[in-house]
């Protein structure tokens, strides 16, 4: 679906397999400079890519720089298990008896067309919106099922490092955007993203390629053609793009300006999902009308 593949590019932590590290040719890394305070933004990607897993070179450098080390949200177990219980149904409802039988049947069927032996069975206890979300980037998951996004590779490394780690927002505030849709709004996203799905298999590829080539204009041009085509979808899309991405970039902003202004002498380093760096209303634009300079960085030599 339209909608999900730039929400989830932002939302759920997925998994990433091994690479050689010139496999990412222009990271999605900024310095961002305001007078003698400076900080880092790494744009990352929420998905199941064998070429992320090993770290850019001009980002290693911009990790070692760093003090404190901060992802969407917190990448602790236990802050994971709350984000895994937020997704999972606690009214004894369940998806057999939620959806209407055509969508329940078209469920089923995409889920086979993955694997045969996929059922419906594992996913029932899911929320609406957790089942469409899981469902985007399945096919992604099941190839590298037990590796950790890259997020949480920059998280684990910055503190085995010894440096402050933490999330900028909190579990529940990441997912109220989802939570503020009704059960007929979650309905219609679990519509077209079978809609999706079953017309567009090669789009998590062609994703992943534009991402690692950083080409901003390509990558967001790609992205914004998956949306806003259908009419049916238009309110749907307007809305969940105002709730997931913008108040939350307002929020990351807010608070990304808060740290760096009580504690100027260290170095940060925040890394959230790339879609909350680019175009209009994004943290970095943001960040530029409190005064600071964005540079995008990519080779070790313009690492400040």
């Amino acid at each position: 679906m339209k909608i999900l593949k730039l929400v989830w590019l932002t939302v759920i932590c997925t998994v990433l397999a091994s690479a050689s590290p010139g496999t990412i040719k222009n990271p999605f890394l900024w310095h961002l400079s305001r007078g003698n305070t400076g900080f880092y933004l790494f744009g990352t990607m929420h998905l199941a890519d064998p070429s992320l897993q090993v770290l850019p070179v001009a980002l290693e450098k911009a990790l070692e720089r760093s003090d404190a080390v901060y992802t969407e949200v917190s990448m602790e177990p236990a802050d994971q298990l709350e984000a895994t219980r937020m997704m999972l149904r606690l009214d004894g409802k369940r998806l057999w008896s939620t959806l209407p039988a055509p969508l329940y049947q078209r469920s089923a069927e995409y889920l086979k067309s993955l694997n045969p032996a996929l059922e419906m069975q594992p996913f029932e206890k899911m929320k609406l919106w957790a089942f469409s979300a899981t469902l985007q980037f399945l096919e992604a998951q099941l190839r590298h099922p037990a590796l950790p996004a890259i997020d949480a590779v920059i998280y684990q490394r910055a503190k085995k490092a010894g440096k402050e780690v933490g999330g900028i927002e909190r579990v529940e505030e990441q997912l109220s955007a989802m939570e503020a849709l009704s059960e007929r709004e979650q309905l219609l996203m679990l519509e077209a993203t079978l809609d999706y799905l079953e017309q567009n298999r090669d789009y998590v590829t062609t994703i992943q390629k534009l991402y690692r080539n950083g080409d901003e204009k390509a990558l967001m041009a790609y992205l914004t053609s998956m949306m806003f085509q259908e009419e049916k979808y238009r309110a749907l899309e307007e809305r969940f793009m105002q709730l997931i991405l913008y108040e939350r970039n307002e929020r990351m902003a807010q608070r990304i300006l808060q740290k760096v202004k009580e504690n100027p002498q260290k170095t940060y380093l925040f890394a959230f999902g790339v879609m909350h760096f680019l175009d209009r209303g994004s943290v970095t634009e943001l960040l530029e009308k409190e005064g600071f300079k964005a540079e995008r960085i990519g080779s070790p030599k313009e690492v400040r």
